[in-house]
């Protein structure tokens, strides 16, 4: 048995408690919550926080870490590693990989790397062979060999646009998995847009990436869920105009979630006025300040679901390219906690980042995570409350494509550092600040 001593506790209804409590855990379960006391604890292993703030282990929903086929970005273990120092201790792993995740063979390359990893892995696997959205991967086969550690399936990266296969898709799975999308519905004129389509593609004459590709992304996907029986999950929306489908369509007993990244929270494409910054460069490209606002304001009022990083990690090289033709993605498993947190405080940040994930989980999946509650598993994360910095030269993950500054913001500051971490009652991180 151990214990965590002298906790500030989050409750996602109460906020910090006022006064310490000590965790009771084992490795599977969170035992008993009590009020900190003098007693000893003799038989357990213990670590005492000293009265600092404890949250439930963040989950994030999508991640790329790059595993198989593109390793010198990142790894499983890499970005376990910087998972596990940003307080998070789960998290889904997308499928555009090389190979892409499409078939019992390229999931067993990483099998055994997931189920050995130091924090919770799930996968979404690809929704078609290739990512090519031509032909189905075989569903069946597939959650029959994995069916522990597969969440959704996705062809992330690209929409899978084909409304025939996608009404297949929802009758195969029904709602037990989602059909997780990346709503952009792209021309061949766009579709290598670098930037948001509007007053800055065309001052720095580049093409764009039109709100209106996630609006028909979006209308295209609900018009099928409308006619059939499922789980569509719309990943990363940037746009008010495709918010606003969701929140008009009639669920009819399906099933609608959808998520929003840190950056279309709180960037907008104001940052590229004075320049071009290849570190802000990601598809779907940041947005204007309207579509940045409604995006926290559907969040708040739970139109929006959750908050998903897109972690996604890239070389030196990929991002040092000229603007137009470097690798769109920004990593952010290291300071997403302290950049929403600094932007919209503690309570915000854990409920769409460890409470309301969790819940998805918890009725989906019967796992019970999200939430520092008896009976539910000892994930959760300590940190320092105060304001902070993301130093370049520490960081856990393999690429260094985190933003630490902008030529609008200049550095970014950061609030509540993880300094521990804790999965499935172990020790995963550790800045050295806890004995």
């Amino acid at each position: 048995m151990k214990v965590l001593k002298n906790c500030k506790i989050f409750d996602p209804f109460k906020g910090l408690s006022k006064f310490n409590q000590d965790i009771i855990y084992d490795n599977k379960n969170i035992v008993n919550i009590k009020k900190s006391s003098d007693e000893n604890y003799e038989s357990y292993d213990q670590i005492d926080v000293g009265g600092r703030a404890v949250f439930p282990g963040l989950i994030d929903i999508h991640v790329h870490f790059r595993d198989p086929g593109e390793t010198y970005k990142e790894d499983i273990y890499s970005g376990a590693s910087a998972a596990a120092k940003g307080g998070y201790t789960t998290v889904v792993m997308m499928p555009n990989s090389n190979p892409p995740m499409d078939s019992e063979e390229t999931i067993d390359l990483i099998y055994e790397s997931v189920k050995n990893s130091k924090i919770n892995i799930f996968i979404s696997p690809c929704i078609s062979k290739g990512r090519k959205g031509k032909e189905l991967v075989n569903f069946e086969s597939l959650i029959s060999k994995f069916e522990d550690i597969i969440f959704g399936f996705s062809d992330d990266g690209d929409f899978f646009d084909d409304q025939k296969l996608l009404a297949n898709a929802l009758d195969i799975l029904g709602k037990n998995f989602p059909l997780m999308q990346h709503p952009e519905l792209l021309t061949n004129n766009n579709y290598h847009g670098a930037i948001n389509e509007g007053k800055i593609s065309e001052k720095y004459n580049l093409i764009g990436r039109p709100a209106s590709a996630e609006i028909n992304a979006v209308k295209n996907n609900l018009e099928v869920l409308s006619n059939n029986t499922g789980w569509i999950h719309f990943q990363h929306l940037s746009t008010e105009g495709a918010i606003k489908e969701i929140n008009s369509f009639n669920f009819n007993n399906n099933i609608v979630t959808s998520e929003v990244t840190p950056h279309h929270l709180f960037l907008d494409e104001e940052e590229f006025e004075c320049s071009l910054d290849s570190k802000l460069k990601v598809n779907p490209p940041i947005r204007t300040i309207e579509d940045k606002d409604y995006c926290l304001k559907s969040l708040k009022e739970g139109i929006i679901n959750v908050i998903a990083s897109d972690h996604a990690p890239h070389s030196n090289q990929d991002k040092e390219n000229e603007f137009k033709d470097c690798m769109s993605g920004i990593s952010w498993l290291e300071n997403a906690f302290g950049f929403v947190s600094i932007n919209a405080g503690y309570e915000f940040s854990v409920n769409k980042m460890s409470y309301l994930p969790g819940k998805i989980f918890e009725k989906c999946f019967n796992k019970k995570i999200g939430i520092i509650k008896e009976g539910y598993s000892p994930d959760f994360f300590v940190i320092n409350d105060h304001e902070w910095m993301l130093d370049k030269e520490k960081l856990a993950s393999k690429s260094s494509n985190y933003i630490f500054n902008t030529k609008k913001r200049g550095d970014i500051n950061l609030k509540g550092e993880p300094i521990l971490t804790i999965c499935s009652g172990n020790e995963i991180y550790n800045s050295g600040e806890i004995n």
